[in-house]
C-alpha cells in the first residue's frame, strides 16, 4: 500500500532492479463527493426481474464502472409483497473515481415521502455491509423508477456529504384470477358436505366444519395464499341460516339450524386494489341423517348370502336349534348418499318379543338374530334417538331340512385323480373334516363340522357320520377321522348322513379316501406315498417269479442317519413271497 506525504509526484518499483515501475502522483487539492448512485440488487427468485442478476459479491466494487449499462444490469422490480434485496450506493467523486458506500462509513438509505406506504423505515434494514429494502406487506399498486434515497452522511459532523435516489422499481401487477377451494374431506358426494354437531352423521364421521383454501394468481408470481389474509373477506351469500364462515375461512354448521341444503360462500378483497375487483365462490351442503334401512341376511355368510334377506328362522334339520340371521343396516342422507352401519358402535337393535328372539348381541361387531321358540318378534333398529325402523322376524317351528351334503375336506394330497385325497399321516393321526350343507330354504352352512353354526348346533344333532373301512380310517360321531393304518387294496369310502326329516328322504355325501401311514422315527415305508401303496396288478395279480420295484421312505428325524444292517418286512400270507 502506497500512502501519500506531500504534495508532488513518485515512481514506484515493484520487484527489486529491473521491475516493474509506475508514478504515483499526490494532489493537494480536497476529494469530494459529487453525488451518489444507488441500486438494488435482488434477492434473485421468481419474485424479481430481470431474472438473471450477477450475485452480490461478483458486482459492487468500486472498480466498476457506474452507468447506464450497469444501472440496466442490477436494478430489480419488485413484483410482490415483502419482495426485497440488498442497495449498492456508489458515490462519484471530484476526481472522478467511485468509491461505496456501506452503512459502516455513513450510508443512510430512506424512501421517498411518495413511497412510504410502499417501502418505508419498517420495511428497511442495515447492518455493517449493506441495507436491504422490502415491499410492505397489503401493499398496492405501486410504480416508480427511484423510491429511495440514499444519503452519504459525515460522521462526525452529521453533515450530508451526498445524496441520490436508488434506483428500486416497484411494481405490483394486479391480480389475474382468484381460487377458492374446500381442502377438508367432507361427505361422499361430489359436494362437500357438513352437518350438525347434534346429528348421528356425525357418528359415521361426516365433519361438521370445513375449511376453505383462497389463493391468488400474480402475473410473474404465481399463485398466492390469501386464506388467513387480513384483506379477504368471506361472506354468506345463501343458506346463512344453515352454516357460518369465519374470517379465515373456516365454515362450521350452525348447531341450532332446521333445514338442509346448499351453501353459497363468496370471497372478495374490497379493500385490496391490486385483486383488481376479481372474485370467487364456493358451494358446500349441510345434511342430517334422514332415515335408516335394514334387512337379515342368513348367518353365517357363504357366497351370495349377502344378496338375501332373512325374514324367517326355521328350526334345522329337525334339531332343537333354530336358523340365525345378521342384522345389515345402513342410514339414507339428505344429500342421497348412503352409509353402511351394520357394525357401527352406535347402532342398537332391540327386540319386542324376547321369549321368541332374545335381546339381540354383536358376534364379530355385527347384530345377530338368534330364533329360541316359534313365534314372531319386532325388531327394531335405530342409529340415534330419532333415526329407526321396525320389521317383524317369524320363528318357526317348520324345519329347513337338508337337501345336499358335500364333502370339502382338504386332505394331506389331492392325489389320486379321481378321489378326494389321500390321509397321509402317522399312524393314529386325526383330520377334522369338513362339510358344506344345503337346505330346503336355499340357505347353506360353509362347513357344518367346524365352522361358525358348529358351536350353535352340534353337526352331530343331525348328520351322521361312517366309514366302510374302519380298520384303514375310523370317523367318529362329530365328524374327526382317525387313521388306523395303510390301506393296500382299495380306498376308505366315508359317509355323512342327514336323517329323514318331517317326511323327506335321508340325504348322504360319500367320499373316497386313501390311507397311507407315514414311517415314524426310524422307521422305513415301503411303496407309494399317496394312493394305494402298490399297484393293483402287484397286489391282485401276482405271477411266479414276477420282479418289480417299489419306493422305500426312511425317517431319519433331524439326527444323524441309521445305519440299517437288515428290516423285517411283515406282509399278509396271500401277498407274494419276498425273495431277497
Amino acid at each position: 500500500m502506497a500512502t501519500g506525504l506531500a504534495p508532488g509526484s513518485a515512481t514506484i518499483r515493484v520487484g527489486g532492479a529491473g521491475g516493474a515501475t509506475t508514478v504515483v502522483s499526490v494532489d493537494s487539492d480536497p476529494v469530494y463527493a459529487v453525488c451518489i448512485s444507488g441500486y438494488l440488487v435482488h434477492d434473485g427468485g421468481a419474485t424479481f426481474t430481470p431474472s438473471s442478476i450477477p450475485a452480490r459479491s461478483l458486482a459492487i466494487t468500486d472498480t466498476i464502472a457506474v452507468g447506464a449499462a450497469y444501472r440496466k444490469t442490477l436494478d430489480a422490480s419488485l413484483v410482490a409483497e415483502n419482495a426485497g434485496g440488498a442497495i449498492a450506493a456508489f458515490a462519484l467523486l471530484s476526481d472522478g473515481s467511485y468509491f461505496e458506500v456501506l452503512p459502516s462509513n455513513g450510508l443512510q438509505v430512506v424512501p421517498y415521502a411518495a413511497f412510504s406506504t410502499i417501502l418505508n423505515s419498517s420495511s428497511l434494514s442495515s447492518n455493517t455491509d449493506y441495507y436491504r429494502a422490502f415491499v410492505k406487506a397489503n401493499s398496492n399498486n405501486a410504480a416508480s423508477q427511484f423510491a429511495l434515497r440514499a444519503s452519504w452522511i459525515d460522521r462526525c459532523s452529521n453533515a450530508t456529504l451526498a445524496a441520490g435516489p436508488v434506483a428500486a422499481n416497484v411494481s405490483l401487477p394486479t391480480a389475474s384470477s382468484v381460487s377458492v377451494l374446500v381442502v377438508t374431506a367432507c361427505g361422499t358426494g361430489a359436494t362437500c358436505s357438513i352437518t350438525r354437531p347434534a346429528d348421528p352423521a356425525v357418528n359415521i364421521g361426516r365433519k361438521t366444519g370445513a375449511q376453505l383454501a383462497v389463493s391468488i394468481t400474480f402475473p410473474s408470481q404465481g399463485a398466492v395464499d390469501f386464506t388467513n389474509d387480513a384483506r379477504t373477506l368471506y361472506t354468506v351469500t345463501s343458506g346463512a341460516d344453515l352454516a357460518s364462515v369465519s374470517a379465515t375461512g373456516f365454515v362450521s354448521a350452525l348447531p341450532s339450524a332446521t333445514g338442509t341444503g346448499p351453501v353459497t360462500i363468496n370471497v372478495t378483497f374490497p379493500s385490496y386494489a391490486r385483486a383488481g375487483g376479481k372474485w370467487a365462490s364456493v358451494v358446500l351442503r349441510v345434511d342430517v341423517v334422514a332415515g335408516i334401512s335394514w334387512r337379515a341376511t342368513p348367518y353365517p355368510t357363504y357366497t351370495g348370502s349377502s344378496s338375501a334377506s332373512t325374514t324367517t328362522l326355521r328350526q334345522i334339520h329337525c334339531s332343537t336349534k333354530y336358523q340365525r340371521a345378521a342384522v345389515v343396516a345402513s342410514i339414507v342422507l339428505t344429500d342421497s348418499t348412503s352409509a353402511d352401519v351394520s357394525t357401527n358402535s352406535f347402532l342398537a337393535v332391540a327386540s319386542a318379543t324376547t321369549s321368541a328372539i332374545p335381546t339381540p348381541t354383536r358376534v364379530s361387531s355385527q347384530y345377530v338374530l338368534v330364533g329360541s321358540s316359534a313365534g314372531t318378534s319386532q325388531i327394531t333398529v335405530s342409529f340415534g334417538a330419532n333415526i329407526t325402523s321396525t320389521a317383524p322376524i317369524v320363528v318357526s317351528a317348520a324345519s329347513a331340512t337338508v337337501t345336499a351334503l358335500q364333502w370339502t375336506t382338504t386332505w394331506q394330497s389331492a392325489l389320486p385323480a379321481g378321489s378326494s385325497g389321500t390321509f397321509a399321516a402317522l399312524r393314529g393321526a386325526t383330520k377334522t373334516t369338513a362339510v358344506r350343507v344345503s337346505f330346503s330354504d336355499g340357505t347353506q352352512l360353509t362347513d357344518a363340522v367346524t365352522g361358525a353354526q358348529a358351536a350353535w348346533v352340534p353337526v352331530s344333532s343331525y348328520l351322521s357320520f361312517a366309514s366302510d373301512d374302519v380298520e384303514s380310517i375310523s370317523i367318529s360321531a362329530s365328524g374327526v377321522a382317525t387313521l388306523e393304518t395303510s390301506s393296500y387294496r382299495r380306498a376308505a369310502v366315508l359317509s355323512v348322513t342327514a336323517a329323514s326329516c318331517d317326511g323327506t328322504t335321508a340325504v348322504s355325501g360319500l367320499s373316497s379316501v386313501y390311507a397311507n401311514v407315514e414311517p415314524a422315527l426310524g422307521d422305513i415305508d415301503l411303496g407309494n406315498r399317496y394312493g394305494l401303496p402298490f399297484s393293483t396288478d402287484q397286489i391282485n395279480t401276482p405271477r411266479v417269479g414276477q420282479l418289480f420295484s417299489v419306493p422305500m421312505r426312511i425317517n431319519f428325524g433331524t439326527g444323524p442317519y441309521f445305519t440299517f444292517t437288515s428290516f423285517n418286512l411283515n406282509y399278509p400270507s396271500d401277498w407274494p413271497k419276498v425273495y431277497s
